[in-house]
């Protein structure tokens, strides 16, 4: 006997056929490349470091004057480095330690406590196509109490006040990623007017320093803490 489905049976399978067919899809999200991880390339809190003059790693330029720089009990800060500067012209002394990076971007963080009227200079160093682009200064000149960066080209500019008497977190990113460098400083974890300031520094990165200069006034005393310097 032969069977004959009906119209209605007929479409009943093709629409359970058609069910089987049924594909899904799969709507993939983008695939992001991890971020670049951060590398601490200089960790330094004096902690471990006897009282008394600095030694390695750090280098000390011989002192000129009575100018000095030394390992001090800093109270609830523990250890800290103090720069002694003799406000005389001609006083000067300088320390450095150094580092190695060819990271693109780095970022340099210190505590600084610096007495009132005190004038000095900390820098982070690297490469340049002359003196002045090899580094970037953070510096308060004598009697003003304001944290000025100076490199090459964009000369001085004045990133804002750095209170006396009490301990304060400065942080300098350097970003040569892209053409031109450029820097940001922040106090106290705060944005301040150096913000995306052109530079000339770029990779390698090799050390960061503190510097009584030689030029009358520059001077007073000024504590130092927690250096570090991260790349990423």
């Amino acid at each position: 006997m032969t069977a004959f489905l009906s119209r209605p049976a007929v479409s009943a399978l093709g629409a359970m056929a058609a069910g089987a067919l049924a594909v899904t899809i799969l709507v993939l999200a983008p695939v992001t490349a991890p971020a670049a991880a951060s590398t601490t390339v200089l960790s330094i809190d004096f902690e471990d470091e006897a009282l008394g003059p600095l030694g390695p790693p750090w280098s000390v330029a011989p002192p000129s004057g009575p100018s000095a720089v030394s390992v001090v009990a800093a109270g609830a800060h523990g250890h800290a480095m103090a720069l002694q500067g003799d406000v005389g012209e001609g006083a000067f002394v300088t320390a450095s330690t150094a580092l190695s990076t060819s990271s693109r971007r780095v970022t340099a963080l210190v505590d600084i406590r610096p007495s009132a009227g005190s004038a000095f200079v900390w820098s982070l160093t690297g490469a340049g196509d002359s003196i002045g682009a090899r580094r970037v200064r953070l510096q308060v000149a004598p009697g003003t109490g304001v944290l000025v960066a100076q490199t090459s080209p964009s000369g001085s500019t004045s990133c804002g006040p750095l209170p006396a008497g009490a301990w304060t977190r400065v942080t300098l990113v350097v970003d040569a990623r892209h053409e031109p460098h450029t820097f940001d400083v922040r106090i106290g974890g705060m944005p301040t007017a150096c913000t995306g300031v052109e530079t000339g520094l770029g990779p390698p990165f090799d050390g960061v320093g503190v510097m009584d200069a030689s030029n009358a006034g520059w001077g007073g005393d000024v504590l130092f803490d927690n250096f570090r310097v991260i790349a990423k």
